[in-house]
């Protein structure tokens, strides 16, 4: 066993993978392994894993067909033996003491989570710390998980990123904790690290960034997004239902509607590339037992009244929230759609 398992899913990648790797190699924490899991991948990379995996036995490879991202980490988290785990993209690159510091603020802290920054790397150059976070410890238990998400989560003070966490392996394997398949949900890194927060007391942030998260014109963000509106439908139930099973519905009741209403359903209706798949998509979830409750949910004082309070949203917002609401439910998708895509004035 070690200290950290860090999972690198590999996937045509040959240009980028030796300094993600060499980044990760020259940790000043020694304490982990490298588990480097080829997603089918068609280019150089296997003969660069292997290389690498002859320097460093910390290294193991895994080869498996692809099956996209979310699949890659399941892999790797399926034999991973470290007491915490770290995800690295395999085109991004990281600084020397990010396992050092991360793992010393969870033994300090006794957190079973820890938050890091990160910097966008781009054509213009290396930006600077791209979230607004500060150094600090937080009680979740004493905050309550409703208020995180306000103060943190909706406002992307510390993102939901896989590669800028270090999780507890324990309580993965023993919430039984996986990503869901890609093609079924957008953002699974969103779902999983909601998931996770539903089990965690302690969380502890660096504001440091340690990432170079590296934008590419092939990237998976940088390809467009098909389904986007079912796909994060689906993403809104799934939180949504895994809420109610950790018994969780009433501390974040007021929150979970706004939440996929403004984060999650109104952003897949807006950037879906095809108007008929938002309809179509509509039409299917209108029909969903947990979305029916949520839309319902908007049609109530409460979660809205608390949205505004908690976030400074104005009136303007919530009028347009229960109109939404509304016509969804009625079945007028069409309406409900062009109302969040701006083709028609809340008055």
């Amino acid at each position: 066993m070690c200290r950290v398992s860090v999972i690198v899913p590999v996937y045509q990648v040959e240009a980028y993978l030796p300094r993600c790797l060499e980044s990760i190699l020259a940790q000043t924490f020694r304490d982990f392994e490298l588990i480097l899991v080829d997603d089918g991948t068609r280019d150089g990379c296997p003969a660069i894993m292997e290389a690498y995996a002859q320097r460093d036995a910390r290294i193991r490879c895994i080869r498996k067909e692809n099956g996209g991202l979310s699949s890659a980490r399941n892999a790797g988290l399926s034999v991973a033996r470290g007491e915490f785990i770290a995800f690295v993209d395999s085109d991004d690159y990281v600084e020397p003491d990010m396992l050092a510091d991360a793992v010393a603020a969870a033994d300090e802290s006794a957190a079973e989570l820890v938050i890091w920054n990160y910097r966008l790397v781009d054509e213009a150059g290396v930006h600077e710390a791209y979230l607004p976070m500060r150094d600090e410890v937080i009680d979740l238990e004493a905050l309550g998980l409703h208020n995180y998400f306000y103060r943190y989560w909706m406002p992307y003070v510390h993102g939901q990123e896989a590669w800028c966490r270090l999780y507890r392996r324990e309580i993965i394997e023993r919430e039984g904790l996986r990503y869901a398949p890609n093609r079924e949900i957008f953002a699974e890194d969103t779902l999983f690290s909601a998931m996770y927060l539903m089990h965690v007391r302690t969380l502890a942030a660096l504001a440091k960034p340690y990432v170079y998260y590296v934008q590419r014109g092939g990237s998976l963000m940088a390809a467009k997004k098909p389904q986007l509106a079912r796909r994060l439908m689906c993403l809104s139930v799934r939180l949504s239902d895994y809420v109610k099973q950790t018994g969780r519905e009433k501390e974040m009741g007021s929150v979970l509607p706004v939440l996929c209403y403004d984060k999650l359903i109104c952003k897949g209706i807006r950037l879906d590339p095809e108007l008929s798949d938002v309809l179509e998509a509509m039409e299917a979830y209108g029909g969903n037992a947990t979305m029916r409750a949520l839309l319902k949910s908007l049609l109530g004082v409460r979660p809205l009244l608390l949205y505004t309070l908690k976030t400074g949203k104005g009136i303007r917002s919530q009028v347009r929230a229960r109109m939404f609401a509304a016509r969804w439910l009625r079945g007028d998708v069409r309406g409900a759609a062009a109302l969040v895509q701006g083709r028609e004035d809340a008055r």
